[in-house]
C-alpha cells in the first residue's frame, strides 16, 4: 500500500512559505480543512471496524450497496479531492521505494533514532531526500533529460 507521498515525488516543505495567497489553497479555501478532517476520521473508523484493521486491503469503489470488507463501507487507501467540481476520487496507490515518508529507509530511520531522527529532518533541509534515495532519482531524472536535451541540439533543426 503506498501513502499519500509516493504518489507526490517530492519531499514535504512547507506548503505556505513564499507563495501567493491562492497557491495557500487553506487560506482561498477555507472550507477544505473542515472537509479534509471530516474525511479522515470516517476513514480511520472505517479501518479501526475492519477487520484486518490497518492491512486491510484498499476498496476501490463499486456500486452502492456492494459488498465491502467493513460494516461501515469502503476502505478506500486515499481519497483525492477536487473542490473546483465537488468531487471525490477513490484511489489504490502503489509503495515507493523512495518514498519520504513511508519507505523503509525512512521508517528504520525513525524506529532507531525516534526524536533524535524528527530532529534531523526538521533541522536539515535535504536530509529525508538523501536518506531515502530521491535525491539521487532526481539527479538522475535531471541527467537523462540535459542528455536528451543534448541529443536534439546534435540532430540539427528539421523545420
Amino acid at each position: 500500500v503506498g501513502c499519500y507521498f509516493c504518489n507526490d515525488v517530492v519531499a514535504p516543505t512547507d506548503s505556505s512559505k513564499n507563495r501567493t495567497l491562492d497557491q495557500q489553497c487553506t487560506t482561498t479555501r477555507p472550507g477544505l480543512s473542515a472537509i479534509a478532517s471530516a474525511l479522515s476520521v470516517e476513514l480511520l473508523v472505517t479501518m479501526l471496524h475492519h477487520p484486518l484493521g490497518a492491512r486491510a486491503p484498499a476498496d476501490l469503489g463499486g456500486q452502492v450497496g456492494d459488498e465491502t470488507g467493513s460494516m461501515l463501507g469502503l476502505v478506500p487507501h486515499q481519497v483525492r479531492g477536487f473542490l473546483s467540481n465537488y468531487s471525490n476520487v477513490v484511489i489504490h496507490g502503489k509503495p515507493f521505494e523512495g518514498c519520504t515518508a513511508c519507505s523503509t529507509k525512512v521508517v528504520e530511520a525513525y524506529r532507531e533514532g525516534g526524536w533524535g531522527f524528527l530532529m534531523r529532518v526538521f533541522n536539515e533541509p535535504g536530509f529525508l531526500e538523501e536518506l531515502s534515495g530521491l535525491k539521487a532519482l532526481t539527479e538522475a531524472a535531471d541527467a537523462a533529460m540535459e542528455a536528451w536535451d543534448d541529443d536534439e541540439d546534435d540532430e540539427g533543426d528539421d523545420f
